[in-house]
């Protein structure tokens, strides 16, 4: 089935794909699923409740279910490091293929350059004093590196951390923005809560009350799901590296240059969470936080233009 474009009378027309936490749903989720088409990277099932039409859950390996020159824009925001080089290649060629001629692609990542420069200025600072901090700090630089190249289970060596108290909140925030309260139990459960209030009040006041076959459909769509997602999981064996939670690769300016050449976008830059050359962004800023001048999650952002 392929997805249509979204469908604004006026305005450009902008792909939206993704693979990330619940802070930038909460935070961005009202916006992008009113005014952008939408594909959520995932090798789960698509969840019984959530219409295909507003987001779909696709394995972004396959070809994109995209006209050729459908769009005046495309952001893939964190999902270049869930591909192996070969597999970001051809992601990134279909991202070509589907954006038109002078459209602008926008791809983001996790910054290894700011990565190895984060674990240097650690190491040198565990190494002068040892504070139990400091030592805390200079080992989750080290996770930001290895944790989601090698984790065997789902969270990982940051999880075991994080139930053992092993962190500092300052670090946490400093490193990953927002998306840092994802990681503790207390703080992930109310952003799920506020998500949930925030869905049921867009949908709920101009829903009609269900009937009953409609309810009881409801309940076969919920239970299908379920099966398919059990089924999923068995088949991966819920291992990070077969789900794809685990990283492939890392990024740096200079190899996100190289791949979207390749693919055959030029006019090449780096940019900021706060700036874009896609159309209207200043309505969207998809990347800067709701709650202040910073980035929901701090990472590496470029983008290039189609010929």
């Amino acid at each position: 089935m392929a997805v249509p474009a979204n469908e604004q009378k006026e305005g450009p027309r902008n792909l939206h794909i993704w693979r990330t936490g619940q802070s930038y749903t909460l935070q961005k989720g009202a916006l992008y699923r009113k005014e952008w088409t939408n594909l959520y990277f995932s090798l789960l099932p698509q969840p019984a409740d959530l219409d295909e039409r507003i987001i779909r859950h696709y394995d972004v390996r396959k070809p994109l279910p995209l006209a050729d020159n459908s769009f005046d824009g495309a952001y893939a925001m964190h999902v270049i490091e869930h591909l192996d080089p070969n597999e970001g290649l051809a992601f990134v060629k279909e991202l070509y293929r589907v954006v038109k001629p002078r459209g602008i692609c926008r791809l983001s990542t996790p910054d290894l350059e700011d990565i190895i420069r984060n674990y240097f200025s650690r190491l040198k600072i565990g190494w002068a004093d040892p504070s139990d901090k400091n030592i805390c700090n200079y080992r989750w630089a080290q996770f930001e590196i290895f944790d989601q190249l090698t984790r065997r289970k789902s969270g990982g060596e940051m999880i075991d951390a994080i139930k053992a108290g092993d962190y500092h909140e300052d670090y946490l925030k400093e490193r990953y923005g927002d998306v840092y309260q994802e990681f503790i139990p207390q703080k992930e459960r109310e952003i799920s809560a506020q998500i949930r209030s925030q869905l049921a009040a867009e949908g709920g006041p101009a829903r009609r009350k269900r009937t009953f076959l409609e309810k009881l459909k409801g309940k076969f769509s919920q239970k299908a799901y379920q099966y398919r997602l059990r089924k999923a999981l068995r088949e991966h064996n819920e291992d990070p590296r077969r789900t794809l939670e685990s990283n492939k690769w890392m990024h740096d300016r200079l190899s996100m240059k190289f791949l979207m050449e390749q693919a055959g976008f030029t006019d090449y830059r780096v940019k900021t969470y706060k700036d874009s050359d896609l159309q209207n962004w200043d309505r969207y800023r998809l990347d800067m936080s709701n709650f202040g001048d910073h980035a929901i999650e701090p990472s590496l952002y470029v983008e290039a233009k189609k010929p």
